[in-house]
């Protein structure tokens, strides 16, 4: 029978790697963990937040998209270029 529970003293312990998604997810929630905070302390001020609308988020995203989309079309004919 082996003994599989023997602890290696050769191996390292290297630091779990946390991805560029995982980054933006939680940094996404806890946007949204201060705007609830945020809408419960001022409730009487939340007049400053009607422009905060689905439509407008929506815009909002569209308009970047087609901004990272243009950055990165001339970034490719730029590399393309120099190739």
């Amino acid at each position: 029978m082996i003994n599989n529970n023997k602890i290696s003293s050769n191996k390292k312990i290297e630091k779990p790697y946390n991805c560029r998604n995982c980054y933006i997810i939680r940094f996404f929630l806890l946007a949204v963990v201060f705007i609830i905070l945020f809408a419960l302390i001022q409730s009487d001020n939340l007049h400053y937040l009607d422009f905060v609308t689905p439509t407008n988020a929506a815009i909002l995203i569209i308009i970047l998209g087609v901004i990272m989309f243009l950055i990165k079309l001339t970034n490719y004919f730029f590399e393309k270029k120099n190739n």
